[in-house]
């Protein structure tokens, strides 16, 4: 298999021509041709710094031409922010930056060669000029005394194809990139990340994601790789370590092997094979053995680290996700009781009854009394985002309005307080910081499931805006890490894990879907299924019940939350 990087010039120049209203336009330095006029950090508020930074194809660096009101006077509005450029005061010295209304971004834009595309952006007496030596990304042009025969005032003006929303080419070309720096090839049967560690379970369903939104076999065939690597040096048994150089954590970390379960336990349903959701229960049985509290209700997260009376979201959450595939893949109705019950003592103590739906980090239990000793409230995407997709999946297979209400309650808290005054997540903004810099993608795997499978379609556009403005923020190699707030740089160190969340936002967003088959036509009783109590979530094209997930690439009938009937792949 091969990943195609999507370079620097992949962006479509239109021939040089006299500029015109309504076209939208790459404005960038004569000196300096590889770079143009950059949103800093793609950022929507007014009065934001314009820069120069190298072309990376992204709309925060696309200016649409507007009318100012006579043959040379114009307005630049940005495609992503949608606000206009203008000088940040009438002193010599000022910056370019960001406003929100056209009639304050008036600007002359005179031709110097037209031919060629230059003009010169100039207020009443004053040019938009570069400042020595413009060779570093994010230098801010300033505004001089003009002089229509200085270089550092000419900028070549060349039309460009807007990109107005975040698209599935968009998409393809985040995820080709991160696998293109990210994914290495070991032989002929293997692919690994970064040779092991949780993150490594998490990329492999970053894996299984772009899967399940584009069918595109490449992605599964290097997920059963990235697996088959694994299980090499690790062996069937999970809760031990690895073996040749494979980092490996499983005699300690529980919540590590629960990752693994979970992407395995996918896997064998994508596949249809049973040998992964064999492996993948076996390891949940041990895992739930030894790790069980009982006058908890809960899971340690730990055998070795931390205190063995200390359990946390971030193992308990994953763990009812878990038993929830094994469940839907036929492994019995006991995996949905584990998942119930466990997210049941979740809410009770690491969630105080879902009463604002922040989702709480760690509690730590006096053996001697039974009692909570300590606790830790704070709230991570890591966390909301696994005890959401625990609530969508029970809510799926038991219809308890209660999974629904936590669900909602989860996502409002998200978005109020873990993302900024536009809804871009703003925490785990640092590539150091560990285990940290994965959590982000995490979470918008399970939003998309909220979206689609519950129909929560009111969060269809946050996760568009933020896959989008990852985009905005990516590299000139394509990468953009777990920061996407700010521009990514390609000297910076950005982690394989780090940019599994850029992949995730970007694969996980909900683009608009094919029509199904035509070909697939319902039966008539098909069309009007009613849920059985306790029973199967899946049925077949003429209505008769699945009791585990139909085999790969077949079509089925679905309930969604609605308890209305819809046609898919089996995922």
């Amino acid at each position: 298999m091969r990943y195609i990087l999507f370079f620097l010039l992949s962006f479509v120049l239109l021939p040089a021509q006299a500029i015109e209203v309504g076209q939208t336009y790459r404005i960038a330095s004569k000196k300096f041709p590889t770079k143009s006029l950059f949103v800093q950090d793609s950022k929507r508020e007014a009065g934001t710094d314009i820069v120069l930074w190298t072309e990376t194809d992204v709309p925060s660096q696309q200016w649409k031409l507007t009318s100012g009101g006579s043959a040379t006077n114009f307005a630049l509005q940005n495609i992503y922010t949608a606000l206009y450029a203008a000088p940040q005061s009438k002193t010599a010295g000022s910056k370019l930056t960001t406003i929100a209304t056209r009639s304050a971004g008036r600007l002359s834009i005179e031709a110097i060669d037209e031919a060629q595309g230059i003009y010169r952006i100039s207020t009443i007496d004053k040019s938009l000029c570069l400042t020595a030596p413009a060779d570093a990304d994010g230098e801010a042009p300033v505004w001089r005394t003009a002089d229509p025969g200085d270089e550092a005032q000419q900028w070549r003006f060349e039309a460009v194809e807007a990109k107005g929303k975040f698209t599935a080419a968009m998409r393809d070309e985040m995820m080709q990139a991160y696998l293109h720096e990210h994914l290495h090839t070991i032989g002929n049967s293997y692919r690994t990340f970064y040779n092991g560690g949780w993150g490594e379970a998490e990329q492999l369903e970053v894996l299984l994601d772009a899967y399940e939104a584009t069918q595109q076999d490449t992605y599964l065939a290097a997920a059963r790789q990235v697996y088959a690597y694994f299980k090499t040096n690790v062996g069937d048994d999970w809760t031990k370590g690895g073996s040749n150089g494979y980092n490996w954590f499983g005699y300690d970390f529980n919540d590590d092997v629960m990752w693994q379960i979970i992407a395995v336990a996918r896997l064998g349903r994508l596949t249809g094979q049973k040998v992964y959701t064999i492996a993948a229960k076996k390891n949940f049985d041990r895992i739930y053995t030894r790790a069980y509290i009982p006058f908890t209700g809960l899971l340690r997260w730990a055998e070795q680290s931390g205190d063995r009376y200390g359990t946390n979201s971030c193992i308990n959450g994953p763990a009812e996700v878990a038993a929830c595939y094994l469940g839907m893949s036929g492994c019995g109705e006991e995996y949905f009781e584990k998942a119930r019950d466990l997210y049941a003592a979740q809410r009770r103590h690491l969630a105080n009854n879902m009463a604002t739906g922040k989702v709480w980090d760690n509690v730590v239990w006096d053996p001697s009394t039974e009692r909570v000793k300590s606790k830790n409230e704070w709230a991570s995407t890591y966390n909301q985002g696994t005890m959401l997709g625990a609530a969508c999946l029970l809510y799926l297979h038991y219809g308890e309005g209660q999974y629904l209400s936590d669900a909602r309650k989860i996502m409002s808290y998200t978005k109020a307080e873990l993302c900024d005054s536009y809804g871009i997540i703003r925490v785990c903004q640092d590539e150091s910081n560990g285990d940290l810099c994965g959590f982000k993608g995490i979470l918008m795997r399970y939003v998309r499931r909220f979206v689609l499978d519950l129909e929560q379609t009111t969060y269809k556009e946050w996760m568009l805006r933020n896959a989008f403005h990852a985009y905005c923020n990516r590299s000139a190699k394509g990468l953009t890490g777990t920061g996407w707030l700010k521009k990514a740089t390609d000297d910076s160190t950005t982690s394989a894990f780090g940019c599994s969340t850029a992949a995730s936002a970007a694969v996980n967003a909900p683009l608009e879907q094919p029509t199904d088959d035509p070909s697939a036509v319902l039966s008539p009783s098909s069309s009007s299924l009613s849920r059985p109590s306790g029973g199967p979530s899946y049925y077949t094209l003429s209505g008769i019940p699945l009791s585990a997930a139909p085999p790969h690439g077949a079509y089925i009938i679905r309930q969604n939350a609605t308890a209305r009937v819809a046609i898919s792949t089996a995922f």
